[in-house]
């Protein structure tokens, strides 16, 4: 929770009920969603601008679309990483390009740094560090989500 989350504080006086106040992702770990007694849903997304996209495309936009009647998507693709990564120990979204058939990583991966999603097409899914998996590979096979035209 962010210095200045008060929402997250005024959500149980609103009786709501929180699912989650954090996720164990990298960006988006002080995501928050919770239902209010009137069947309102809530989404609290992070303060850095590109968390709040990113969890924005892994939870908001899914459940408009679950809302609608629609798949709550997002298209995934397998693509092979342009470079070795030393993994976090949340599993990790990495920002990247996809185009004609290469791709590339976005620049500095950093939340608050939004010039790594204005280009992005696809958001890279790395798993979290394990005892046994400290980095994956340059052209290790991971999955992609689609978050743009490729």
């Amino acid at each position: 929770m962010g210095e200045c989350d008060y929402l997250k504080e005024a959500l149980p006086l609103l009786g709501a009920t929180v699912h989650f106040g954090r996720v164990h992702m990298k960006p988006g770990k002080p995501t928050t969603f919770a239902s209010l007694p009137t069947g309102q849903l809530y989404f609290g997304l992070p303060g850095n601008p590109v968390s709040a996209m990113v969890t924005y495309k892994l939870f908001v936009l899914p459940a408009l679309r679950v809302w609608e009647g629609r798949e709550p998507g997002p298209s995934v693709m397998s693509v092979k990483l342009p470079e070795t990564r030393v993994l976090d120990p949340r599993p990790e979204y990495v920002r990247a390009v996809y185009n004609n058939g290469a791709v590339y990583v976005t620049g500095g991966q950093c939340s608050s740094r939004l010039l790594s999603m204005r280009s992005a097409n696809l958001l890279l899914k790395l798993p979290p560090q394990s005892d046994v998996l400290k980095t994956v590979e340059r052209g290790s096979a991971v999955q992609a989500m689609i978050i743009g035209s490729l």
